[in-house]
């Protein structure tokens, strides 16, 4: 199981997006070329799919790399994401 983690540099420690985060990366192959492919296109099948990684337990991350690659404003959207299960 691999996790990436990212920080944004200069924010201070009481902004939210100055703490680490940890990409979930299980998606593993279909995730190299993913930016180039038609799939990244389609915001609300990578939410359903995202909603069946976490059905089955797959999801093991604050944020899936799928929906960052995809739409990096959900980086800024940190606040409305639900909190983390550790």
């Amino acid at each position: 199981m691999k996790k990436s983690t990212a920080r944004r540099e200069g924010a201070d420690q009481g902004d939210p997006l100055s703490q680490r985060m940890v990409f979930c990366t299980e998606c593993d192959a279909t995730l190299e070329n993913f930016c180039f492919s038609s799939s990244a296109n389609d915001i609300e099948a990578i939410r359903k799919t995202l909603s069946q990684c976490k059905k089955q337990g797959r999801f093991t991350g604050d944020l899936c790399s799928k929906l960052f690659i995809a739409y990096p404003e959900a980086l800024s959207d940190i606040e409305s994401l639900p909190d983390p299960p550790y």
